[in-house]
C-alpha cells in the first residue's frame, strides 16, 4: 500500500525532527518513496509504501512528538 504523509513542525522543534529523519532506522517492511522539504505549509511531504495501514501507523507515529503528520492512502491514477 502507498501512503501519503504531510508534516507541520511543531514550532521549537525544527531541529528535533532533522535528528529524528538522520537516524531513524528503517523497518524492513516500510519503503521510503520520497521525503520532501516544502517551502510553505505543510513542512514536508513524505511518500512511502507499508503493507497495511497498522505498520503505516507505527512508522509515522515516529514523527509525532516534533510534527503534526496527516496521512491518508494513496491509489494509483490507473488503479481508479
Amino acid at each position: 500500500m502507498i501512503f501519503v504523509s504531510t508534516l507541520d513542525v511543531i514550532p521549537g522543534k525544527v531541529d528535533a525532527l532533522r535528528k529524528i529523519i538522520k537516524s531513524v532506522e528503517m523497518p524492513k517492511d516500510i519503503k521510503i518513496r520520497e521525503f520532501l522539504t516544502l517551502f510553505g505549509k505543510p513542512d514536508y511531504l513524505l511518500t512511502f509504501e507499508a503493507p497495511n495501514e497498522e505498520r503505516a501507523m507505527a512508522f509515522i507515529l515516529t514523527f509525532a512528538s516534533v510534527a503534526v503528520p496527516k496521512t491518508s492512502v494513496g491509489v494509483p491514477v490507473e488503479k481508479t
